[in-house]
């Protein structure tokens, strides 16, 4: 929302320049676009006093941990844990949605410490996979009755925690589309943060699961197909992006990184069709770079060069195995960039 109101700021004053607009009307069309919600320095002391507190309290019964009766432990996490929810259901009350966001956040993390410690406490035996899927969808239902960014993405991590352990499962995957729908209903970046990156691990973790395994080739297959999936996704984020949706340009640009790095996978091992892959990967990564430069993306441009160096780093290497090779790998990509080149020019010359 920020961004929008500054290019709409910018907009009106040309178009009052040009007559197009009456200036009278600016701040009243400006008013119609909220302001982003920011923290002041005020809120922000506030916030980083509460968990210096917490750790205090924290630091302070773990040096006593070991001291005292069992049911006083557990006693102390059950209301660790509800004082957070608590607090967190008075400050969302009170309209303090940072302070309740945060304090669901912590929660989320305390639910989980409470079952981990809860077994170490009284010897029960179980499965830390389910731990942390159980963890994980806790912290998810906090963040969907407090609307908590925070809670949602410790539910990212807890799912994610689970996902890989043996054997894999697609969980992760879900939850981070789960989490998408999410950030865009409230308009959360680092929830889009978080969710671009769980669908690029989810989509992992599922591969492992359902395609079954081929040794290299399957590894190169299970790449490839995530890096189309991931560029078709990164393509449905830059049209969201077009259209102003809330944080379709952050799952652009990470759904780009995801497609980059998948594709790179798929050439690190094998000797066959390396000079194809090389060839493509430097040709992708300079497309990429201008579509960042052309979409003012700086994400998706930092994923252009980063790419652009783990191609060339890759034919370095392969220098040592076939300089000829190397240089037809550079001679294709050169071309193909100057044709690319030559084509835009004319078609904006046009």
């Amino acid at each position: 929302m920020a961004g929008y109101r500054e290019r709409l700021t910018a907009d009106l004053d040309l178009w009052i320049a040009a007559g197009l607009a009456p200036a009278g009307n600016r701040e009243a069309m400006l008013a119609m676009v909220a302001h982003p919600r920011r923290t002041d320095a005020a809120t922000a002391l506030v916030l980083i006093g509460a968990l210096l507190v917490g750790a205090a309290i924290i630091a302070l019964v773990a040096a006593n941990w070991d001291g005292l009766p069992r049911l006083a432990r557990f006693g102390l996490l059950i209301a660790a844990f509800l004082g957070a929810s608590g607090g967190a259901a008075l400050a969302g009350s009170r309209g303090r949605l940072n302070a309740a966001n945060a304090l669901l956040a912590v929660a989320a993390a305390l639910y989980a410490a409470t079952i981990g410690l809860t077994g170490q406490i009284f010897d029960i035996a179980g499965d830390p996979k389910t731990a942390a899927m159980g963890a994980g969808l806790a912290a998810g239902l906090l963040s969907l009755v407090g609307r908590s960014s925070g809670a949602a993405i410790a539910a990212l991590v807890l799912i994610g925690f689970g996902d890989f352990a043996a054997p894999t499962s697609g969980w992760l995957l879900l939850a981070g589309l789960t989490a998408v729908v999410a950030a865009r209903c409230w308009r959360s970046i680092p929830l889009a943060h978080g969710a671009g990156i769980a669908v690029i691990v989810g989509l992992a973790a599922a591969q492992m699961t359902f395609v079954p395994d081929h040794g290299t080739h399957g590894l190169q297959e299970r790449a490839l197909v995530a890096s189309a999936l991931l560029a078709m996704a990164a393509l449905g984020g830059r049209w969201l992006r077009g259209r102003e949706e809330p944080g379709a340009g952050v799952l652009y640009g990470w759904w780009v990184w995801g497609a980059l790095w998948a594709f790179a996978a798929a050439g690190l091992s094998g000797e066959d069709l390396r000079l194809v892959h090389r060839s493509l990967w430097l040709l992708i990564a300079g497309g990429v770079i201008a579509l960042g430069r052309h979409d003012r993306h700086a994400l998706v441009t930092a994923a252009g060069v980063a790419a652009l160096i783990g191609a060339v780093a890759a034919v370095m290497f392969d220098l040592g195995l076939d300089l000829v090779y190397a240089a037809a790998v550079f001679g294709l990509a050169a071309l193909a960039a100057l044709i690319a080149g030559w084509i835009l020019r004319r078609r904006s010359a046009a």
